[in-house]
C-alpha cells in the first residue's frame, strides 16, 4: 500500500474544500439542483488520474470488434474545459461506431445468410415448424438421450459467441440417440435460433441433462401444459402412464391452428382436455377451466403437474389450493451457468431461497412466490428488447 505523507494529505484536503466552495457558489439552490444539472453536464465524462475523459458505450453487436466502450482523453483537469470539448469528441466516437457497423453490414452482405456452424458440435437432424414463432428441433446427442429423464432440461449454445439458453427436454429417443426441443421465439437468441437452426446445422454446445427428474409414484395425475409448457409436459405424462398411473392431460392453445402433438398426447392420456382462447377447438378459455373440469369429475386425483408461463402456473396453484391437492410446477427463471453459482435462477419457495438449476426445476406450487418470480423475469425486458433490436439492425 502506498504511503501518503502529511503534506500530501493536507494538500488533498485543501483541494477538496476548494472544490466544495466552488460547487456551493455555482449551485446556490442546493444539492438537488446540483445533482440534476451535474448529471446532465457530466454525461459521457469520467475522471482518471485527475484528467477528464470521454466514454461512449458500444452496442452489444459490435463489442467483439470495438470492446465494451470507446474512450478518449480530453487532456484537461478543468471541468469547464472538459464540457466544452466533450461534444466534439463524443460525435467523433459515435461516428467511429457508425462506420464499423456499416463495414460489418457490408461484410455480412458478401457472406451467405447463415454463417457456417461448428460441424464438430451437436447436429440438428430434424426440424418442424408449428407456427411462425414455435418450432421443433431434434438434436443428435446419444449420451444425453441415454441419460435424460422427464422434467430435466439442457443448456444449448448456438455458436461460440452465443448465449447459454436453458430449454426443457420435450422428448428423447434412446434408440435413435436424439433429444427433442420445442422453442418459442421470445428474444434475440431464440430469434437467431429460428433463423440459423436448420436440418444439418449444429449447436456449438449442449449441456445436460440438468435438474432433478420428475417424481412418479402416483395413481391419478393431471398434467397441465400451456404456452411454452405444452411440449415439456409430454415426457412427464408419458412416464406417468408407463408407470401405471391414470393420466389426464390438459393443454391450452390460442386457437386450433396452433395445436400440435395432439396424437402423441392422446396416445398416453386416458383423457385429454384441449382448451383454446377463442373456442375454435375444445373448451373455450384458459387451461384452468380444463383443470377445474378434471377436478370436478375425479375426486381421487393425487397430483397436478403444471408447466407454462408463471401466471398460468400460479392460476393452477390457486385452483388446487382449496382442495389441498399436491401441485408441482416447473420453474423457468433466468439461468446463466446452470450450476447454482450465479444465483440468477433463485426462487422463493416458502421461507427458503432455492436455485432452479440445482434444487429444481420442480417445486411445490403452493409454496412458490410467483409474484417475486414474475418480477425477476421482467427485470431485463428492456435489455432483451435492445439486444433483439441491435441484432436485427445488424442483419439489415
Amino acid at each position: 500500500m502506498r504511503r501518503i505523507d502529511a503534506d500530501t494529505m493536507h494538500r488533498k484536503v485543501q483541494n477538496l474544500r476548494c472544490e466544495k466552495v466552488q460547487l456551493r457558489r455555482r449551485y446556490p439552490d442546493g444539492c438537488q439542483a446540483y445533482g440534476t444539472e451535474l448529471m446532465e453536464e457530466s454525461k459521457f465524462l469520467f475522471k482518471r488520474h485527475q484528467t477528464w475523459w470521454v466514454k461512449v458505450a458500444v452496442p452489444r453487436t459490435l463489442r467483439d470488434t470495438l470492446g465494451y466502450d470507446l474512450r478518449e482523453s480530453l487532456h484537461t483537469q478543468d471541468f469547464e474545459e472538459a464540457i466544452a470539448a466533450r461534444d466534439t469528441v463524443v460525435s467523433a466516437l459515435k461516428q467511429k461506431i457508425h462506420d464499423v457497423r456499416e463495414e460489418l453490414k457490408s461484410s455480412r452482405a458478401c457472406r451467405t445468410a447463415v454463417e457456417p456452424d461448428d460441424e464438430s458440435g451437436f447436429e440438428i437432424v430434424a426440424r418442424e415448424d408449428f407456427s411462425d414463432v414455435t418450432f421443433l428441433l431434434e438434436v443428435d446427442a446419444p449420451l444425453l438421450a441415454r441419460a435424460a429423464k422427464p422434467g430435466q432440461f439442457v443448456i444449448v449454445i448456438l455458436h461460440k459467441r452465443g448465449e447459454r439458453i436453458p430449454l426443457t427436454i420435450a422428448d428423447f429417443d434412446r434408440d435413435k440417440g436424439t433429444i427433442t426441443l420445442v422453442i418459442q421465439v421470445v428474444g434475440k437468441s431464440t430469434f437467431e435460433m429460428q433463423q440459423r437452426c436448420q436440418k444439418g446445422s449444429h449447436f456449438h454446445g449442449v449441456v445436460g441433462p440438468m435438474g432433478f427428474p420428475s417424481e412418479l409414484g402416483t395413481k391419478k395425475v393431471v398434467c397441465v401444459g400451456g404456452g411454452l409448457g405444452i411440449a415439456p409436459v409430454f415426457p412427464q405424462l408419458r412416464a406417468f402412464k408407463e408407470s401405471g398411473a391414470y393420466v389426464i392431460g390438459v393443454v391450452g392453445f390460442r386457437n386450433k391452428d396452433l395445436i400440435f402433438w395432439q396424437e402423441k398426447f392422446e396416445q398416453y392420456c386416458d383423457e385429454l382436455i384441449i382448451c383454446t382462447d377463442d373456442g375454435s377447438a375444445g373448451i373455450e378459455g384458459r387451461v384452468t377451466l380444463g383443470l377445474e373440469k378434471a377436478l370436478d369429475k375425479h375426486a381421487d386425483i393425487d397430483r397436478v403437474i403444471a408447466i407454462g408461463p408463471p401466471i398460468m402456473m400460479k392460476a393452477c396453484a390457486e385452483t388446487t389450493r382449496p382442495g389441498g391437492i399436491e401441485t408441482i410446477v416447473s420453474m423457468n427463471p433466468i439461468v446463466v451457468d446452470g450450476t447454482g453459482m450465479c444465483g440468477g435462477c433463485r426462487v422463493r419457495v416458502g421461507d427458503d431461497i432455492k436455485f432452479a438449476c440445482v434444487d429444481g426445476p420442480e417445486f411445490d406450487a403452493h409454496k412458490v412466490d410467483f409474484d417475486d418470480l414474475m418480477s425477476r423475469l421482467g427485470r431485463f425486458r428492456g435489455d432483451e428488447a435492445l439486444a433483439l433490436d441491435s441484432w436485427k439492425e445488424g442483419l439489415a
